[in-house]
């Protein structure tokens, strides 16, 4: 469940741009709030000039801006800077701060494989996709030096649900067979399963379900997820642009086909250009 930002502070006519995300907040309360819930993608370089002007100019907050200008200056902790912007409020209380700061203490401690895919995993929340792979790949170059192997089960599963997003199915399919492979855990079987079917190919998909001992029941009510998506898939937005597109085509009228197809591909660009920024 979302959490409810009740904003006390000035709200800011201009948002800032966390530029990794892309997500734009507009008041001190939704900085906290995005501080408090990305440990893992803060950086600090992302907390001086342009922010610390906007906390100044935006949100009217000079007496914080002033003291990040000092710390900044004087080379304080990263974590002194971000402690200071929760706490020039009253958005989140004395105790709550002290576990954000175990939280990112404990975070410093994990090996590095750990804080990548801890990073990958929140890019993948924010859906930038292709961001998330890229991490997953660089943790899955250094597989042979990494002794736990349900650990690199976990990011061959992540990296399949990220290249599914991507509608890289059949590096999907690997990714999750992979991840079984390494993890023994029942969603990355699933996940592969599900993708033999939608590759049309049941009969292999019950072969490879028997093979890895899943039950009936469950492959049972796989199929049915499966049947229900490809039959909601048909109400989608694109899907319907895409049919209209095609019946202008086949009814000769190229000027609203070629208007449709134009449509769906500034989509698609927007959506791609979305995960390479």
């Amino acid at each position: 469940m979302g959490k409810i930002i009740l904003c006390e502070a000035r709200q800011a006519v201009v948002p800032y741009v966390f530029v990794n995300t892309q997500v734009e907040v507009y008041s001190y309360e939704e900085l906290c709030f995005y501080i408090y819930n990305n440990g893992a993608l803060l950086y600090e370089e992302q907390f001086q000039g342009k922010l610390v002007q906007w906390i100044k100019s935006e949100l009217e907050m000079e007496a914080l801006a002033n003291e990040l200008m000092e710390k900044l200056a004087s080379g304080s902790a990263f974590i002194n800077i971000l402690v200071a912007i929760l706490s020039a409020g009253s958005y989140y209380e004395t105790a709550e701060i002290q576990q954000f700061i175990d939280k990112q203490e404990l975070l410093e401690l994990l090996p590095e494989a750990e804080k990548i895919k801890l990073k990958a995993d929140s890019f993948l929340m924010y859906k930038r996709v292709l961001k998330a792979i890229s991490l997953y790949d660089e943790i899955l170059r250094q597989e042979d030096t990494i002794e736990d192997q349900r650990f690199i089960g976990d990011v061959y599963h992540n990296k399949g649900v990220a290249l599914a997003k991507n509608m890289e199915l059949k590096k999907a399919k690997l990714s999750f067979h992979k991840a079984y492979e390494k993890n023994q855990k029942k969603p990355s079987l699933e996940a592969y399963i599900m993708l033999l079917m939608l590759e049309g190919n049941m009969a292999e998909a019950e072969r490879e379900a028997k093979k890895m001992q899943m039950t009936e029941a469950d492959f049972g009510r796989i199929r049915m997820l499966i049947e229900d998506a490809v039959e909601d898939s048909g109400n989608t937005v694109t899907y319907t642009r895409y049919k209209k597109a095609l019946y202008n085509k086949e009814h000769g009228d190229y000027e609203a086909f070629n208007q449709r197809v134009d449509m769906l591909l500034n989509q698609w660009k927007e959506e791609y250009r979305e995960q390479v920024i």
